[in-house]
């Protein structure tokens, strides 16, 4: 499990430093592992929010406290568990706050009714000092949150990196030097590099399906195979060798047998 530590107080980052590391040395053999990378600032931390499976956080003395940056965390669309550290400021009280100032639309499922249901949930406490058995109760419940949560795949354009679930992807050509990406939602993003390389970053993905050197599909968004063609559900159509078809065919009723 990837951790990120970011407190603005020196002394208070490494006793947490220390504290997580004791708890991996007495996990090696059961959870696994932890990997703690360690902040003192809000731009370090935002850099590659989403490698972390769990956040503990105190900032109190920048433009930016320990609630603020929890809310860009959500923002940037993290899911992991964020704890707060609490030591001078009340961060449970500024969280009721913010709850409270969440327009109540009536409507499940809304941006709204999401965000509400973040800061009740995907944020937790702990009091400085902080105490071994608070931590750990802390720590089952991240390594079960990570359990149960859906891998996303990371697409790094030049100018945006998107986080997005497998099923998001319908496939991906060659364009020149970039590997064009096709996404749901008319969503697209053009990848510096081969197909065959952005490839062997999915592969552990079920429904990728090499087509040929040039493309591969998601074999969730097929809509037609023949001989010769297969067709997607944006209608974009690829030639596919007759020696491939077998292949595809067992991997597209193998999906549709899970439907």
């Amino acid at each position: 499990m990837h951790i990120a530590v970011c407190d603005d107080n020196v002394a208070d980052r490494k006793q947490m430093e220390r504290l997580l590391q004791r708890a991996s040395d007495r996990r090696i053999h059961t959870t696994g592992v932890f990997y703690i990378d360690s902040y003192g600032n809000v731009e370090a931390v935002m850099r590659s929010p989403m490698l972390y499976d769990a956040f503990f956080i105190d900032m109190t003395t920048g433009p930016v406290n320990g609630f603020q940056l929890a809310r860009k965390l959500i923002d940037a669309g993290v899911t992991a568990p964020i704890v707060l550290c609490i030591s001078t400021i009340d961060y449970p009280a500024i969280i009721e706050a913010a709850i409270a100032e969440v327009p109540a639309d009536g409507i499940e499922n809304s941006n709204h009714d999401i965000l509400r249901r973040q800061l009740k949930t995907q944020i937790r406490f702990l009091q400085k000092q902080i105490k071994v058995a608070e931590l750990e109760e802390i720590l089952n419940y991240a390594i079960d949150i990570k359990s149960k949560t859906i891998p996303t795949i990371e697409l790094r354009g030049e100018q945006d990196t998107l986080y997005v679930y497998e099923d998001e992807i319908l496939y991906a050509v060659k364009a020149g030097n970039y590997s064009h990406v096709v996404l749901t939602e008319n969503r697209t993003i053009d990848i510096l590099g081969n197909i065959l390389n952005l490839y062997s970053q999915v592969q552990g993905f079920e429904h990728f399906i090499p087509v040929s050197e040039q493309v591969f599909i998601n074999i969730a968004h097929v809509t037609k195979l023949s001989l010769l063609k297969l067709e997607m559900k944006d209608r974009r159509r690829f030639t596919v060798s007759p020696l491939t078809v077998p292949s595809l065919k067992r991997a597209l009723e193998k999906y549709q047998s899970t439907l």
